[in-house]
């Protein structure tokens, strides 16, 4: 017998006199039954008039709802709502449903789910509607909040799944207290968002909600009487020791995380929480079975833990990198001017020293630049370049270190161009070369091959990138290989299998960001022979590649007078001594406020202001607007450890000469003011 046949019925026998005794019995359970549940009733006649309430109804609307229409007491509008499932009743449909906002008779703004059914008379008739009020506020706002507050993720799960619990449990005193309520019972398992499932105590399935079907596969008709279609699970095994206990003593499971599979195979990770129910006797008769599907909160939590650790890191490496440029300014800046000194012949210089120094210098620059990529994920002197020229300088350095490792080259002739940043690249591939060498202690083979290859839109759409040409770089060694169960974890930062005195686990972390700054892939796994393999796919460039352009001219002299700003003094002696070598007159400043004095006294000479970009007090960016806001031709290079700094406006970035990066040489900066005091 379907359910609204089932009501029907009780009403009848409600309203027949003769049965008074059995009749008021049953009244008088039904009636405190709808007072003592957590859902608002109230009966309409065929006016849509209040002619009855239980208490949680009257909690909601007051005590003045009962004769009022039901649209003045909800609503309080002059007419029956457009989707009111009352009058979807009194058109001849079997019921009705509908959602919407209310007030409650306190102001509280809620949101309820209207379940409407028909009230007959002996003779069929439809006299008038009950209407079940169901409260679904809190799971309203769970869902807001859930968008906005990812990772409260663990938290909600936690508290959603104690409601689960705690509604279970009112479902279980329904079942309890009137078999006559299974409509009502039916109607709020069939609206839950979770995958409900009831069995009977010997496991045979009795009832799936339609969020079951949606999650799992299988509709009731396919499971009925059958056991639960899952190979693994103690929900699926009556007689498992599991399964007897929860039917036995009614221990009740919560929030069990595990894995379910679907119709199709994909196994699901879920949280499960199951109850006891009991029959009108109170024996056992069976259990409520929960579902809830974990995989995309999973995932959430996963990408926002990676997410977090990289920004602390970022966070500690800008401020680390911007100090030690500054000392490598320094060094620099001496290096250079010794330099100049053996240039012109003065005794006891030794020019191949300082050129060594300088080299080392300048692999320190390089070094703070892939601290700031992992850091802000800045890309620096991008350019198009021959991966297999960058490819083969890398492996001879290497091989030079490790002269018991073979390496077997496999380089695709007239490979595509690539605009990236070729010392990010390189630190990249050195990182991966490293990796194999710690894999290959008594020696090995590292095996590179390149190729033009061009990535279908699956593939590309797989990895967040657009289909089309790319080139593809193939890093595989003969080493142990990588462990499968950490391959999802070996590209996050601090993670390494080396001891803590060999590797800090930032290799493989940079590697990441260094190539997915450049719109590329990274994809690590094991060569069917053995050994790790590694796979780079770099967007191809249309153009030409660019050709390294080192100058051994003499540097160019000025005569133009510069103002230079720096707060570090070291920094600021040895860069105004070098713009005095060039021949410039120089007027300097430890800081923006004795800069913009400077100016205010000496602005009709100043050519051209140099200036650090981050300054205590007073930033570079601040003193440049006042500067500007008096002169908008000023010229002015900015310079900084950073490679650009973070709000820095990009009006600067028209003109490729307003920022130079330190460490700089003397050259770099004669190059630099000439080509921008000449535009």
């Amino acid at each position: 017998m379907a359910p609204s046949e089932k009501l029907e019925v009780l009403r009848n026998t409600l309203a027949q006199p003769e049965e008074t005794g059995a009749g008021n019995r049953l009244e008088t359970t039904l009636a405190e039954l709808n007072d003592v549940m957590d859902i608002a009733m109230w009966e309409l006649d065929r006016d849509y008039r209040v002619v009855g309430y239980n208490r949680k109804a009257k909690e909601i609307y007051g005590e003045a709802a009962l004769g009022m229409f039901c649209y003045q007491a909800a609503a309080g509008i002059d007419g029956v709502c457009e989707d009111c499932p009352a009058r979807k009743v009194f058109a001849g449909e079997p019921n009705g449903r509908s959602e919407r906002s209310r007030r409650r008779v306190d102001g509280e703004l809620i949101f309820i789910d209207h379940i409407a059914t028909p009230i007959k008379d002996k003779n069929g008739a439809i006299n008038g509607v009950l209407v079940l009020i169901v409260d679904i506020t809190r799971h309203k706002r769970q869902e807001q909040e859930l968008i906005f507050h990812r990772n409260d993720i663990e938290r909600k799960v936690v508290e959603r799944t104690r409601e689960l619990a705690e509604s279970q449990e009112r479902y279980r005193r329904l079942y309890e207290e009137s078999k006559t309520s299974e409509a009502l019972y039916l109607s709020l398992l069939n609206a839950a968002a979770d995958a409900i499932a009831i069995t009977t105590r010997d496991g045979r399935i009795s009832y799936v909600n339609p969020s079951f079907t949606r999650l799992f596969g299988w509709t009731f008709e396919e499971l009925a009487q059958q056991p639960l279609p899952f190979a693994l699970g103690f929900e699926a095994d009556p007689a498992s020791p599991e399964h007897a206990a929860l039917v036995a003593e009614g221990q009740p499971i919560v929030h069990l995380l595990t894995k379910r599979p679907t119709r199709k195979g994909t196994l699901l990770d879920v949280s499960l929480s199951a109850a006891r129910y009991t029959d009108h006797r109170g024996q056992p008769a069976g259990v409520i079975l929960s579902y809830r599907d974990l995989t995309e909160a999973k995932a959430l939590e996963l990408q926002l833990y990676r997410a977090q650790k990289f920004e602390a890191l970022g966070t500690m490496a800008g401020g680390i990198a911007h100090d030690f440029n500054n000392v490598l300014m320094g060094i620099q800046g001496n290096t250079s001017l010794m330099l100049l000194d053996a240039e012109k012949g003065r005794p006891g210089a030794n020019p191949e020293r300082l050129r060594n120094i300088e080299q080392y210098v300048k692999q320190g620059g390089d070094l703070t630049r892939q601290l700031l990529t992992l850091a802000k994920g800045n890309r620096s002197e991008v350019k198009a370049v021959d991966l297999n020229l960058l490819l083969t300088g890398c492996a001879s350095l290497f091989g030079q270190s490790r002269r018991d490792i073979v390496i077997d080259s496999r380089l695709q002739q007239e490979i595509w161009p690539v605009e990236v940043d070729a010392g990010q690249i390189e630190q990249v591939l050195l990182n991966l070369f490293v990796n194999a060498a710690h894999a290959m202690p008594g020696g090995g083979e590292l095996q590179l091959v390149t190729e033009n290859v061009v990535l279908d839109r699956h593939f590309a759409a797989l990895h967040k990138r657009s289909s089309g040409r790319f080139v593809k770089i193939t890093v595989t060694d003969t080493g142990c290989g990588i462990d499968p169960h950490i391959l999802d974890r070996i590209f996050d930062p601090f993670f390494t299998t080396k001891g803590q005195d060999v590797g800090t686990g930032l290799g493989l972390a940079t590697a990441y960001s260094i190539v997915n700054n450049h719109g590329g892939i990274i994809q690590a796994g094991n060569a069917p022979e053995g050994g790790a393999r590694f796979v780079l796919l770099f967007p191809a460039f249309v153009g030409r590649v660019e050709q390294s352009r080192q100058s051994a001219e003499d540097c160019l002299p000025g005569a133009e007078t510069i103002l230079l700003v720096d707060d570090d003094a070291m920094v600021l002696h040895l860069t105004r001594e070098m713009l005095l070598h060039l021949g410039y007159t120089v007027l300097s400043a430890l800081s923006g406020e004795e800069a913009l004095q400077l100016y205010t006294e000496h602005r009709e000479r100043i050519d051209l202001v140099m200036l650090d970009l981050i300054m205590p007090r007073m930033g570079g960016w601040e003193v440049v607007q006042r500067m500007t806001s008096r002169d908008a031709t000023l010229k002015v290079l900015l310079c900084s450890g950073h490679t650009f700094a973070e709000g820095t406006p990009d009006a600067l970035g028209r003109n490729p000469h307003a920022f130079l990066r330190k460490p700089f040489t003397l050259h770099t900066l004669a190059t630099t003011l000439r080509q921008l005091l000449d535009a």
